[in-house]
This record gives C-alpha cells, structure tokens and sequence, in this order.
C-alpha cells in the first residue's frame, strides 16, 4: 500500500478506491489507562470497504509502535500504555516513498470539576464549573450519574458551544435524578473530520474524569 499526504491512505492504479480511516483514543484518569486505535479500510466506489495490506513499518502513537492486529476488519492497529494525559494524539508512519506522515487531534482534559456544593436541591439550579479549557467546536461533554447501588444510571449530555467554560443545570433537569447519594463523571469528547483528496478521515478522542460523589435531596 502507498501512503500519501498528511493522514491520507492511497493506492496506485487507474481506478481510485474509496478509503478511510478512522481513529480512536480513550483515557481514563481513576486507571491512568490510555487506549489509542487506528483503522483503515479501502475498496473501488460502490462495493464494500475490503482489507488493505497493513502499512510498512506499521503505525505509531506518539512515538511507540502500535501492534497489528490480525483477522480483524480492515487493516487495525492498537496501543494500551498507562501513565499521564497528553492532549496532543498523534498518528505517524512513513509512506512507501519513506516520507513521514501524520494524522493529530487534540483534546483538552478536565482536571477538576464542581457544582460549588455536595448537596444538591431537585428544586434549585446549579452551576456547573471545571478546570481546564473551555470547550471547542466538535466536543460534547458527557454527565453520567449513577446510585452507589449501580441499580440506576443516568447520562445528560450537553452539545459544546464554543468557549463556553461552565453550564447551567436547570432545576428540571436535576429533577431526573432520585433523591439519593449518587456517583458522577464526566466524558469529555471530541470528534475530528477531514477529507483530504476523497479519503474520509475521522478521529474521536475521549477523556474521563475521576469520579466524585454527590447528594441529590
């Protein structure tokens, strides 16, 4: 296979293919685990994406070589490290014509987060704030509440607007959850796309936060 461009997968021959490739990079604080995929796949217009031969040299994630996995669908590759958040997720390899190329996204992370207070009112709004980056175009920020029995779990999530560096809980929305101590974190996503030369490009990055434990009366 012939890469080429930045973060473009191509082939030679008359008839182009239709190409993408699609990225992955997860982390969780509590573990300190980071979980990085990368996925290409190919095949002529109209027909369905077929395996390309892996990439010479293979795929690195920050530098470290990712391992090939094999019989899966499309050519893949896979990295599990743990250790600390970089916000920076870079994707490289060397074409055939031993040129380096990369695919990066960036997703800042949330360090802390509050609503100014342990306890919170079904009756009353609540601010919600955080320390980080505000956030950007493309991320969405996930809630997930669950009871300390795991029996209940509840998910609100909010569509980013553009510099916004806190959220306002309206009283009804609190009212979703039961009166109860339960347990929140938060999932900081982001979602990157390109097209470059007709090859389709998606990257998704996400973060998750470390847990905190709040009192809903």
């Amino acid at each position: 296979m012939l890469l080429c461009g930045a973060g473009t997968f191509c082939s030679p021959g008359p008839k182009k293919k239709s190409q993408t490739v699609d990225c992955y990079v997860r982390y969780l604080v509590p573990e300190a685990q980071l979980h990085a995929e990368l996925t290409l796949r190919e095949g002529p217009p109209g027909q369905a994406a077929q395996n390309p031969a892996a990439v010479p040299g293979g795929i690195r994630y920050q530098g470290v070589l990712m391992n090939e996995l094999s019989g899966s669908e499309g050519a893949s590759y896979r990295l599990d490290r743990s250790g600390g958040y970089n916000p920076q997720h870079v994707f490289s390899w060397t074409d055939d014509l031993k040129k380096a190329q990369q695919f990066r996204m960036e997703l800042s992370p949330i360090t802390a987060f509050s609503f100014g207070s342990a306890t919170l009112s079904r009756q009353s709004p609540a601010t919600f704030t955080w320390e980080g980056a505000p956030l950007e175009k493309g991320e969405v920020l996930v809630f997930l509440w669950e009871t300390v029995d795991r029996l209940n779990t509840v998910p609100m999530e909010v569509i980013a607007t553009p510099g916004q560096q806190r959220i306002e809980f309206p009283a009804a929305k609190l009212a979703e959850l039961k009166p109860g101590v339960w347990t929140l974190y938060l999932v900081r996503k982001k979602l990157t796309k390109a097209d470059v030369e007709g090859v389709k490009m998606t990257g998704i990055a996400e973060f998750y936060s470390r847990v905190d434990t709040l009192t809903i009366r």
